[in-house]
């Protein structure tokens, strides 16, 4: 069997909970999934520790930007780099392939 779990931000704290079964609160991100399962265990799923869980958190990319985690983006350094390596191996491919016909 399987569980969709459903985390949503509320205050400093995530709401957990668990489809058809209950709910619970988590102090932190990291916790849902154990909350999770504690609430499986409280009402006597006998397999709460191993049960597929399907998570669905729609506020973890709001909690992301809250906690400052730094968006990636290719500046042009990276993006001059990369072109540099792509011109590099396309250029040692055409060399082995010329070698190899020739």
């Amino acid at each position: 069997m399987s569980y969709v779990v459903v985390g949503t931000r509320s205050g400093q704290q995530w709401n957990v909970e668990v489809s058809g079964v209950g709910s619970a609160m988590a102090a932190e991100l990291g916790q849902i999934e154990a909350v999770a399962r504690d609430v499986l265990r409280e009402h006597a799923v006998a397999d709460f520790a191993t049960v597929d869980l399907q998570l669905l958190l729609p506020d973890f990319e709001v909690d992301l930007q809250q906690q400052g985690v730094p968006r990636h983006s290719l500046g042009p350094v990276e993006l001059v780099s990369g072109l540099i390596a792509l011109v590099v191996v396309v250029g040692a491919i055409a060399f082995l392939v010329g070698r190899a016909l020739g």
